[in-house]
């Protein structure tokens, strides 16, 4: 089986924390450990309190006596994952295994930097003085744009560039705050899936998500591929097929023009404005009300974004080498109506009649789960962090 880290202790509780509880004969034989070697790795884990011996249970085999399972406790620990897009902060409380606690959903009260992070620290505060929950281990913040380690290097949504979240942190708080890990968007949903969704049962597959904006994360070996491109769209402007919106650099037919939300809305609003007044649909939700209410143009927009999604699909997991798909964003929504009902088919479309099939798993599109990939970055962060203890490591 293949493994989320090379170090052993590291792959150890990682596996333990995405499959378990586990017994040790299964972690032994999912990890190729003999007993020794994994009653050497975890009795440290155990004495620092990362890893916890449960109530008995059976082995996966269903074969033997019940036995004491591994599990990372979520019992007494908690971290917050946080999502800013260009007008809202989604937060969320996370146990140890991402399942969330508490969210939280507040507008942007004002898009400059200083005021957003301002109001940002609050949130922060308000959460880790809470009594209510168990105690914060960790804090992640994800969003649109390219990130290198705490500073923003560019967000096209916020209209930020250059701007260091541990520095302002470090000038704005007194006190001592748990660590914050600061990662892409489209990062840290890929995370997600790789820790606690379809990567508990799939070694390969892509992440893609389609709203404001188009993105995409690949996971190959059950870890997840880095580059230096990371954060910057490298498949937004991807040219499709059979596609022929425009998107803000001119390119006719690309995957921004495509796929995007306000790309969709503004081409049904230009068919009705002919006849209409008004800037309708200004929303998907709306969109599809109006499709189905008998509007052709909507309808269109619907039918165009089914099959170009389709064609960008197939694509970008050709490219990568993979059958399997995880598409999520707020663009998902349009899957559900009745105009999109050509998506399937056209999936495999460009594939030979021997070739297998994608298969692609749809999200809700929910903006929890952006924030709660923001979480598992912290989960991930503080898993490290943790381990390195407990084995004497700085």
């Amino acid at each position: 089986m293949t493994r989320l880290f090379d170090d052993s202790s590291l792959a150890l509780v990682a596996h333990v924390l995405a499959h378990g509880p586990l017994s040790r004969a299964d972690t032994a034989r999912d990890l190729d450990l003999s007993p020794a070697t994994l009653t050497r790795l975890v009795r440290p884990l155990i004495n620092n309190g990362t890893i916890s011996g449960v109530c008995s249970g059976m082995s996966k085999t269903g074969m033997g006596r019940p036995t004491k399972l591994l599990e990372v406790s979520s019992h007494n620990r908690s971290f917050i994952g946080i999502n800013l897009t260009s007008s809202t902060i989604h937060c969320v409380r996370t146990d140890t295994h991402a399942r969330i606690i508490s969210s939280q959903t507040v507008p942007i009260q004002n898009r400059s930097t200083d005021e957003c992070l301002l109001q940002l620290k609050g949130l922060i505060d308000e959460h880790i003085h809470s009594t209510k929950y168990p105690s914060v281990e960790g804090i992640g913040i994800s969003l649109g744009g390219k990130i290198d380690g705490s500073t923003v290097l560019e967000s096209r949504f916020l209209g930020w560039r250059n701007v260091n979240l541990k520095t302002f942190f470090a000038e704005t708080t007194a006190e001592n705050i748990p660590e914050i890990e600061l990662v892409n968007d489209v990062t840290g949903l890929t995370m997600l899936e790789q820790w606690f969704g379809l990567g508990r049962h799939c070694e390969d597959f892509v992440v893609a998500t389609i709203g404001d904006g188009v993105g995409h994360g690949m996971v190959h070996n059950l870890r997840a591929v880095r580059s230096p491109q990371g954060g910057v769209g490298m498949t937004a402007h991807l040219p499709l097929a059979g596609a022929h919106g425009v998107c803000q650099y001119g390119h006719v037919g690309c995957a921004n023009g495509a796929l995007t939300v306000p790309a969709i809305l503004s081409r049904a609003q230009a068919g009705r404005a002919i006849t209409e007044k008004g800037n309708s649909p200004t929303s998907a939700e709306e969109l599809m009300r109006l499709a189905d209410n008998g509007d052709k143009s909507c309808r269109r927009a619907i039918a165009e974004f089914a099959r170009s999604l389709a064609v960008y699909l197939q694509t970008v997991a050709s490219a990568a080498l993979v059958m399997d798909v995880v598409l999520d964003g707020e663009g998902v929504c349009l899957l559900e109506s009745c105009w999109a009902a050509d998506f399937d088919k056209h999936l495999n479309s460009y594939a030979r009649p021997d070739d297998p099939r994608i298969t692609v798993h749809r999200r809700s599109g929910s903006f929890e789960r952006w924030a709660q990939g923001a979480a598992v970055a912290a989960i991930v962060k503080w898993l490290i962090r943790a381990t390195r203890s407990a084995n004497g490591k700085a």
